[in-house]
């Protein structure tokens, strides 16, 4: 539902922070990991892969946004 409200408001880049996101990537994908290698249930390694897919769309939407606003910026100061 975040990910679906932010593409309503185009607001990601002031509600977190890179940072914050990168960090959240990186715990997923050790998570990921981590089942994998000790050969978890499958369900626990597929909403592993699924999370880490929602922080990439995140993380997408994150810069997409953040590049549209700066553009929009910029396109305000011109004018």
């Amino acid at each position: 539902s975040q990910i679906y409200i932010a593409c309503q408001n185009g607001r990601v880049d002031q509600a977190l922070s890179l940072g914050f996101l990168l960090c959240w990537i990186a715990g997923d994908l050790t998570n990921f990991l981590g089942c994998y290698l000790t050969n978890q249930l499958p369900i626990q390694i597929v909403t592993a892969i699924f999370y880490v897919n929602m922080d990439i769309i995140m993380i997408s939407q994150f810069v997409y946004y953040k590049l549209k606003n700066q553009k929009m910026t910029k396109c305000k100061v011109f004018q």
